[in-house]
């Protein structure tokens, strides 16, 4: 019986997941159209929709951004210096 109402719960906590994720895409979309009249569908700051959106992409596994390059050449990566052998900053006086 518990293996059963688990796997109800597990059910219904993925519907309300992409409830979630269709309101918020559907939102989203809708604060972006601008018919020809120039009056929006909605008026609204999209950034807390996208965040929404953005978390319920993420309980799924998926994530929303740019892709970063992992080419062997990647200048943001840190450099390391070996500082052992240099004087600068040393006074022996």
């Amino acid at each position: 019986m518990e293996e059963q109402e688990e796997k109800e719960g597990n059910r219904v906590e993925t519907v309300v997941k992409i409830a979630v994720l269709i309101w918020s895409a559907g939102m989203l979309t809708a604060s972006y159209i601008e018919p020809p009249n120039g009056k929006k569908l909605v008026d609204f700051d999209p950034t807390f929709i996208a965040s929404i959106f953005s978390g319920s992409l993420a309980s799924f596994g998926l994530q929303v951004g740019k892709k970063k390059n992992n080419n062997n050449n990647n200048n943001n990566a840190p450099k390391i210096v070996n500082n052992k052998d240099t004087k600068v900053g040393i006074s022996n006086t």
